[in-house]
């Protein structure tokens, strides 16, 4: 996949590739934890894994769900930062140009600020609730994978 330029190795064609896969991924991670059903997804399949657990009288199940809501909060914390950032650092460095547009009047700048004042808000709400929900998500799984397997088989 390599080519040579003036003598030298580039690589640019296996980092594009792997650089689409990443983002690939990284999308559909984002798209999964925004669908309205991520949570009670987990909380079925904990459930689930908890049932069968019991069921098998093997707990080992439950203990490993933990590591899933684990990496689900995980997610859930990095996703307005790391993952987001990501996707959009094209567009990010874009809007860094320094350049503001031409002259408005005050009505249409004050209008403006509210709009961005409220964007602002909006994002800033998304981020803390994120955050919120990736710091319970990562103690109760980790709580879980670590400690699933003591819980008493109730049969």
């Amino acid at each position: 996949m390599a080519g040579t330029v003036d003598g030298k190795i580039t690589y640019y064609y296996y980092f594009n590739r792997e650089a689409i896969h990443m983002r690939t991924m990284l999308s559909l991670i984002v798209r999964t934890l925004n669908s309205k059903y991520s949570g009670a997804t987990l909380i079925c399949f904990m459930a689930l894994s908890f049932w069968f657990g019991q069921h098998m009288r093997d707990m080992n199940l439950f203990a490993a769900s933990g590591g899933v809501a684990t990496v689900f909060g995980l997610f859930s914390l990095i996703r307005f930062t790391t993952i987001e950032k990501y996707l959009n650092q094209n567009q990010i460095v874009r809007s860094s140009t320094g350049i503001t547009g031409k002259p408005i009047g005050p009505e249409e700048a004050e209008r403006i600020q509210r709009e961005n004042i409220e964007r602002a808000r909006i994002r800033i709400n998304a981020e803390l609730q994120s955050e919120l929900v990736g710091i319970a998500l990562t103690v109760v799984g980790t709580l879980v994978w670590a400690y699933g397997t003591y819980v008493p088989i109730f049969r």
